[in-house]
Order: structure tokens, then C-alpha cells, then sequence
């Protein structure tokens, strides 16, 4: 849900602007991550585990909340990529970071590698879906706020931050 939130912030916030390329790339980069955090957290088992639990919130929350800080202090430049790689790929990690618990949970309940990838691509792939499907949404109803879609984007990801921080 994370990850829809964050799509349909980048959709608003882009307008007509964010072409079918980028459309698929955040899909991707969102389902990727929402897959491959899980993985790592797997196989990393509890080696970082401590730290994840300890601070993974905290870093999620201040990442969302600097990208939606910079939405909203930028809202007047008319920049082509506002939403560049950069930025995509904070978003993916920072909505992602609670997957990684999920892969460490797995590993302390002794799941299976097979059981894990099964899980993880479906995780991906509805990931995938349904933030496309925000770019989408976003894309097509940000022109009703017009001008005020990037200051919305920026509250909600700073809102999806403090929602982290607070209640994990």
C-alpha cells in the first residue's frame, strides 16, 4: 500500500508529463524491490537483523520524508525529471524497507528457499500491478488539482513517512 500511496503521488504530482516508460520503470523498480527486499532479509537471515529492526523504520520514514520535503520545496520548478531515477529508487528502498523484516521472519520460521521465491514473486508482481496502476490513476486524475499536485505528492509521502515512523 506503501507503494500505491507513493505511485499515486508520482502520477499526481507529474501529470501528462509521466510517460508510459517511466510509468512501467516505477512499476518495476517498486515491484522489484518489494520482491527483492525479502530475499536479501532471507539470506541475510539475522545479520542484520538488529539493525533493521532498530533503525529500518526510522531510515524509511526520513527518506520519504526528505522526497516529499523536496516535492513540495520544488513545486514551483519545472523540471523535466522531477521524478528522476534518483528519486525512484529512494522511493522503491524507502517502501520496501519492511520487506526486508518479512525476509527475516522467514528465515527465523525456517521457511524454505522454494516457499520464499514463490512468495516473493507474487509479492513483486502484485507490487508491479498495482503500483502501475497508481502511476495511472495518479496521471490521469493529478490534473483535476492541477498545480497543487506536487505539494499533495509531497504531503502524502511525508504522511506514508510519519505513518512508518509511528505505527511501523
Amino acid at each position: 500500500m506503501d507503494a500505491l500511496a507513493a505511485s499515486l503521488a508520482s502520477g499526481a504530482s507529474e501529470g501528462r508529463r509521466y510517460t508510459w516508460k517511466k510509468i512501467l520503470l516505477t512499476a518495476f523498480l517498486f515491484g522489484f524491490f518489494q520482491f527483492f527486499m525479502p530475499v536479501i532479509g532471507f539470506f541475510g537471515g539475522s545479520l542484520g537483523s538488529r539493525f533493521v529492526q532498530s533503525f529500518g523504520r526510522i531510515i524509511a520514514s526520513i527518506l520519504l520524508c526528505l522526497i516529499g520535503g523536496k516535492m513540495i520545496y520544488e513545486r514551483n520548478k519545472e523540471e523535466e525529471h522531477k521524478n528522476g531515477l534518483a528519486a525512484l529508487l529512494l522511493l522503491a528502498v524507502a517502501t520496501s524497507i519492511d520487506a526486508l523484516l518479512i525476509g527475516i521472519g522467514y528465515a527465523c520460521l525456517g521457511r524454505t528457499v522454494h516457499r520464499v521465491l514463490l512468495d516473493t514473486v507474487i509479492i513483486g508482481c502484485t507490487t508491479f500491478l498495482i503500483s502501475g496502476a497508481g502511476c495511472i490513476a495518479g496521471r490521469m486524475f493529478g490534473g483535476l488539482f492541477q498545480k497543487h499536485c506536487t505539494v499533495i505528492g509531497g504531503i502524502v509521502l511525508i504522511l506514508l513517512g510519519v505513518k512508518i515512523l509511528i505505527f511501523g
